[in-house]
């Protein structure tokens, strides 16, 4: 009666293969959903088609995205923008006014709103740029360890799928072995 031994083991296999296959689809899906929430962010912006095509799992991170990332830009971009100007009119005072005519940058002469405004605006790119490389690198590291996390599951998949074929051919050579034999 080993056999009926073998069939539990059997079924508890079957159980087993079932739930790491269900893992490990979920793992992918969240690897997908990470990789179209990158491509979603990846210039720093999010359009509303963008919005509207982002998956569920991660639509609240995404609205979150949404939320800070113009807000630290700009608040990063004012102060780096103050700081600067500030430092060139330290400079100007330092050499008399003599700093304008020995530089060749446009961009050392802010006498005009205009010019204060085009670097904001660079700063401003450049530190939503950033900002999205950082969010971007936290999910770089999360797919790392669902990546890592998928492949042990696939080794427990194999092996559950080889000792579940092992137990079925015991059971079949149990059951022919306890088969009543007529003569």
């Amino acid at each position: 009666m080993s056999w009926v031994m073998l069939s539990l083991r059997q079924a508890a296999l079957k159980q087993r293969i079932s739930n790491l296959e269900m893992k490990s689809v979920q793992i992918q899906q969240r690897i997908d959903d990470l990789a179209s929430f990158g491509n979603n962010i990846a210039d720093g912006v999010v359009t509303y088609s963008e919005a509207a095509t982002c998956p569920s799992s991660l639509f609240g991170t995404q609205m979150d995205f949404m939320a800070n990332s113009s807000g630290v830009a700009y608040q990063s971009a004012q102060i780096k923008t103050d700081a600067y100007l500030q430092q060139m009119q330290a400079l100007q005072n330092a050499t008399n006014g003599q700093y304008n005519y020995a530089s060749t940058s446009t961009n050392a002469q802010f006498a005009n709103p205009e010019q204060a405004y085009l670097l904001f605006n660079e700063i401003y790119k450049q530190e939503l740029k950033e900002y999205t490389q950082e969010i971007t690198a936290q999910m770089n590291e999360e797919e790392k360890q669902l990546q890592s996390e998928k492949t042990r599951i696939e080794t427990q998949l194999k092996a559950a799928q080889t000792e579940l074929e092992n137990v079925q051919q015991q059971v079949d050579t149990n059951i022919k072995n306890d088969a009543i034999k007529l003569a």
